[in-house]
């Protein structure tokens, strides 16, 4: 049998072109998680994602360590306001026009 493998999906939005990480996360109860990759720099603290998300919307934390894939992580009740990674909501399509 073959395992999950445990990397994210680089792609671009077919909507928007915006670059999205894909990735499954969590062992037992996974869920597929489709944020906006920001810029390795960006600044996006937990308490901002907070105020954006929906309440259809969970908050993943984004860690960029030097010798790994950007890997998506569960945020719940106790997660430090002060983390210093980063912190995204599911991607969602910029409104547009059809002309």
């Amino acid at each position: 049998m073959a395992g999950r493998s445990r990397g994210g999906a680089d792609s671009r939005c077919p909507g928007c072109g915006q670059p999205l990480l894909t990735q499954w996360v969590g062992d037992t109860a996974a869920l597929r998680a489709t944020v906006t990759l920001p810029p390795a720099d960006a600044h996006l603290p937990y308490p901002e994602a907070l105020k954006h998300r929906t309440p259809n919307d969970l908050v993943w934390c984004l860690p960029r360590l030097p010798h790994r894939a950007p890997r998506l992580r569960w945020t719940h009740g106790r997660h430090p306001p002060d983390c210093p990674h980063q912190h995204l909501t599911a991607h969602k399509c910029p409104p547009t026009t059809l002309f």
